[in-house]
């Protein structure tokens, strides 16, 4: 299994997954040009590319899968309730390559990839949890305002795991924000905050989990250091020692081969 993020935040969020020989995108919040060259920084061709799977339909997660699919013909997961809220982002979609995505679970090849519930203010999001013929896993949650026993469950186990660490509780108190967008942002239904995040992680740690991905950093509400340091002490207090990156908005991850 590989994986490598390729851009996340509030701009545009996309994942290179590999898997069993299959490549997949969660997301391709970027134009599609964008997309193509952000892969190819990690040498992969967008030709390759055997699916997309959305997350929600906001755009900084579905602005290129419209014309990535009509463009190479590739297929699109996604739910009924994303696709018509973001209909008028996606265009039209060819039924050929129009696939649903509900509670069950999808079998690409030998890799079985699993859909779940997230509370995030879309019409439908979710997250995925990726399990490889050889039982390799990651689970990625980008936009989430709560970990509820779902995100538990399917974060169970993984080798890699890639969520959301968005702001800094302080510091989104006294950005710019108008007071509705802040209570937004610090909703049950908004972004995960990173003492949140960090309190997530010291339970879900297993001995076997490899790499951390802390994604859809706010620019506004947030520093890396900060979200960074967060989590790490944190897992300090409780001897916990893991590689934790930031998911970076303009600088793509380094594949990760486990």
């Amino acid at each position: 299994m590989r994986v490598a993020v390729l851009g996340s935040g509030s701009k545009g969020n996309s994942i290179f997954i590999e898997s069993d020989g299959i490549k997949i995108l969660i997301d391709a919040g970027f134009s599609g040009k964008k997309i193509e060259e952000l892969l190819s920084k990690i040498d992969v061709n967008i030709s390759d590319i055997d699916a997309i799977f959305i997350t929600h339909e906001h755009g900084d997660h579905i602005s290129g899968a419209g014309i990535l699919s009509r463009k190479y013909d590739i297929p699109i997961y996604i739910t009924k309730e994303s696709y018509e809220a973001g209909l008028l982002k996606l265009g039209k979609i060819s039924l050929e390559n129009l696939r649903w995505i509900d509670t069950e679970r999808i079998n690409l090849g030998e890799t079985l990839l699993t859909p779940f519930d997230v509370m995030h203010d879309a019409e439908r999001t979710v997250g995925f949890r990726i399990e490889e013929s050889t039982g390799k896993k990651v689970a990625i949650a980008t936009d989430l305002g709560y970990i509820d026993n779902i995100v538990r469950e399917n974060f169970k186990n993984v080798d890699i795991i890639i969520i959301e660490c968005n702001y800094d509780y302080q510091k989104l108190m006294e950005c710019s924000y108008p007071w509705e967008l802040k209570s937004r942002v610090k909703s049950r239904n908004g972004h995960l905050s990173n003492n949140d995040c960090a309190r997530f992680l010291r339970d879900i740690y297993h001995k076997e989990l490899k790499k951390i991905y802390l994604a859809h950093m706010s620019k506004d509400s947030n520093e890396p250091k900060l979200a960074l340091d967060t989590v790490l002490e944190e897992l300090a207090r409780y001897n916990i020692k893991v590689s934790v990156e930031i998911a970076r908005q303009e600088i793509v991850s380094e594949i990760i081969e486990i």
